[in-house]
């Protein structure tokens, strides 16, 4: 599980695609957004990306706790369906072993 806080923003979207590449290159991955204060269109953009990067490698990226905001923007940008959103540890794991 890897663990993020604060603000998912262009500043920091390089260093978390890189980080989450290199998990999902040999597991798949939960991501626990429960600290994740704003998700901006770039971070929202990230997450597509290491979502599509994981499934590419036969991986798949959890995101846990995502508050409704991402959620929703998810939803109105058209990318919704290439996300996998949990609302506890054992729906993720669930997730998980269904979509591998």
């Amino acid at each position: 599980m890897l663990v993020l806080s604060g603000t998912l923003a262009a500043d920091g979207v390089e260093a978390f695609r890189s980080i989450a590449r290199q998990i999902t290159e040999r597991s798949s991955i939960i991501l626990n957004m429960e600290n994740v204060a704003m998700v901006t269109s770039a971070g929202l953009d990230a997450l597509v990306d290491v979502s599509v990067y994981a499934r590419a490698h036969n991986r798949r990226v959890i995101i846990l706790w995502a508050d409704r905001d991402l959620v929703q923007m998810a939803e109105i940008t058209g990318v919704y369906r290439h996300l996998i959103f949990a609302q506890s540890v054992e729906e993720a794991k669930m997730k998980l072993k269904y979509f591998t």
